[in-house]
Order: structure tokens, then sequence, then C-alpha cells
């Protein structure tokens, strides 16, 4: 698939079928230490599967939840879902990943909409939390565009490449999403440079 011509992006739940299909993006460490801190050293296929079973394997009350956007050729675009998913308190943590070649083109903020469509329209959570480097001003507009507010910073709290970044802590209330949803993918849909499936987010109004 060319980047000037992509194909049609499906949107799935993943599995850990999936992991040896996305192993490589956390290789490139100067990469993903932009969107990951947990990770100090490369790591197998094997350790990436273990560490993602929880969050992908069925249980009666998961956890969490992670979904792959796809070409037609079965290549992974992005992942993104829910962790940390307490259903007392009714909030989750909203990770999400693009390749880089992929980037600046409107794909996180797609799969943003539908995990926030899954948060709050159907668990029924109350907010939804994320975090992200202070210097990573690309994922910055991505949470903005969606109606984020930044809510404080963990000082210092990002080790990388022998320097200390603050964390920016970013959430979004159930009411706000459900009051500005449409407005927000009307905005995603003009700068999205992709094709979606009819069965992706931009179907679902209302």
């Amino acid at each position: 698939m060319s980047i000037e011509n992509p194909a049609v992006i499906t949107w799935r739940p993943l599995g850990l079928d999936d992991i040896s299909k996305i192993a490589n993006w956390f290789w490139d460490f100067q990469d993903v230490a932009l969107f990951d801190r947990t990770l100090p050293v490369p790591t197998s296929v094997d350790a990436l599967r273990e560490s993602w079973s929880k969050s992908i394997e069925y249980s009666k009350s998961p956890c969490g939840y992670w979904f792959i956007a796809e070409d037609d050729q079965g290549q992974p675009l992005g992942i993104a879902g829910l962790e940390s998913i307490n259903y007392i308190q009714g909030d989750a943590v909203l990770p999400f990943f693009v390749a880089e070649e992929f980037r600046k083109r409107g794909l996180a903020s797609a799969m943003a909409v539908a995990v926030l469509d899954l948060a709050f329209k159907r668990l029924r959570l109350h907010r939804v939390t994320t975090f992200y480097r202070d210097d990573n001003a690309a994922t910055q507009r991505a949470l903005h565009k969606l109606g984020f507010t930044d809510e404080g910073k963990f000082r210092e709290g990002w080790f990388v490449e022998g320097e200390r970044k603050d964390i920016v802590i970013a959430g979004i209330l159930g009411s706000e999403w459900l009051a500005s949803r449409d407005q927000v993918i009307d905005k995603v849909m003009e700068s999205c440079k992709l094709s979606f499936a009819p069965t992706c987010w931009k179907e679902g109004r209302g």
C-alpha cells in the first residue's frame, strides 16, 4: 500500500496473534520513547505477548480493550484502547500509537473517536485520562482536537536519553465528549487523509 494512495482502513479488536505484526514498533526506542516510558530495553515478541495478554485475553470484567487499524493487506497502521478500567469509579486510561509513516494523517484522532465512544456510550464510564510527554506537540494537538483538557503534570516523571521530561495529565469527561462528539468528528473528517471501512467510527452519529 502506498502512502499517497492508501487502501481502506479497517478497525478491529487486537489479538495476541497480532503482537508479532507490531513488535518492530517497540524496537525503535527513540521513536517509541515519545509515547511509552515503560520499556527500558528491547524485548522479544514472546515477552511482548505476555505483557499484553491480560489486556487482550477474554475475561468477564476486562481491565482493558485494545484495537488495531490495518489496511486491506493486513498491514498494521496503529493501535489504541482503554487500559486500567475501573468500573466502580467509572474511569480508564486511553493509550494510542500510530506507525511513524502514517502519522499526521488523522489516524490517531480517528482511533481515539472510536475508543471514546466505547468508553462513554457503551461502557458508560465517567471520564477518560491519558498522559503524554510535554515535548510531544503532535499528541497534544490531537488530544486538544478531541476535547481533552490538560489537568496537571508529573514534574520530571519521564526519563529518556539521560534527560527528565514532564508528564502532562489530560482528561475528558463523558458529558464533555457527548456534547462535542459530532463537532469533533466533523473536524477529524476534514483533516483525515485516510479512507475508512463503513463499519468504522465515521458511520455513527448521535
